[in-house]
């Protein structure tokens, strides 16, 4: 049987040890992570927890519509019962809008993105650029880095560099980042690592840990440490710190091209992924939602 489930339905402990005992490396899946990210979550659940897919979604006047939460990249099937077009009928009957990612490509109505890895194993400093040699070189002069507790100087960095950049960082995403990272290391899966000038914090970047794979979550630095190379600095230490436990360095992914050939400098593959919509909503929706943007 396959149904859709609300998270407050959904036995966690159950659904984080089918994320942990399954061979996808999804971060985004886990039960913590879910909620954090997003006021409703939920499943297609088949049978007794054979096999899930996690749905992040909003309602909003009456109309529910699944959506990809912020800081999800994508979702995955887990488990080997249940294929993506058999859940499909079911997001379509519940949802009036489906929109969501994933590394299957169900057809050809999709819009292909990518993100950036490193494999972590063997010489992987051979693919770094030179420029990147030359700026991590740079910034080992005037900076050093550290792992750390905190998360509260990684955010006060965000709102201070960052937020007024890039619109995904609105306030309300900015404290969802927040209770994300607090989740993350209340579980035990989440660590920052801070940039030193001196005694100050001029630079920090926060790590998922699960399995075989780190993923890099988020980070920001002040103007003045980026131009020194702050930021490849953090990467190159990051690869150093983290290459003794896992094999695979996830740079989480970007749509911002610059951001992408940032990755790219350190020897980082592209990996594709696909992007699904299919737009149900009524027109009086649609016509709100155009004059409110």
């Amino acid at each position: 049987m396959i149904k859709f489930v609300e998270s407050k339905n959904i036995d966690t402990s159950r659904w984080d040890e089918l994320v942990r005992s399954s061979t996808s490396e999804n971060v985004f899946s886990y039960s913590w992570y879910l909620s954090a990210v997003s006021e409703n979550w939920g499943a297609v659940i088949v049978g007794d927890y054979e096999s899930v897919m996690p749905v992040t979604y909003t309602s909003k006047l009456g109309v529910n519509q699944c959506v990809q939460a912020s800081f999800t990249r994508e979702f995955e099937v887990l488990g080997s019962d249940l294929k993506l077009n058999n859940v499909l009928p079911i997001l379509k009957s519940r949802f009036k809008n489906v929109q969501f990612r994933t590394g299957s490509k169900l057809n050809n109505e999709v819009v292909e993105r990518s993100h950036q890895y490193l494999n972590l194993n063997g010489d992987f400093k051979s693919g770094f650029s030179t420029n990147a040699k030359r700026l991590i070189k740079k910034s080992a002069k005037s900076y050093t880095y550290k792992v750390i507790c905190c998360i509260g100087e990684l955010i006060e960095l965000v709102n201070e560099n960052i937020a007024h950049k890039i619109k995904e960082f609105t306030p309300s995403n900015i404290l969802r980042l927040q209770a994300l990272m607090k989740a993350a290391n209340n579980n035990e899966s989440g660590e920052t690592i801070a940039v030193y000038e001196n005694d100050r914090i001029v630079g920090a970047g926060f790590f998922l840990k699960d399995k075989s794979r780190i993923t890099y979550l988020k980070g920001a630095s002040t103007d003045e440490a980026k131009k020194k190379g702050a930021m490849f600095g953090l990467m190159d230490f990051a690869f150093q710190y983290y290459k003794a436990d896992f094999n695979v360095f996830d740079f989480g992914g970007s749509d911002i091209e610059s951001v992408a050939n940032f990755y790219r400098k350190f020897g980082a593959k592209d990996r594709e992924y696909y992007e699904l919509q299919i737009n149900n909503l009524p027109f009086w929706f649609k016509g709100l939602k155009k004059l409110k943007g």
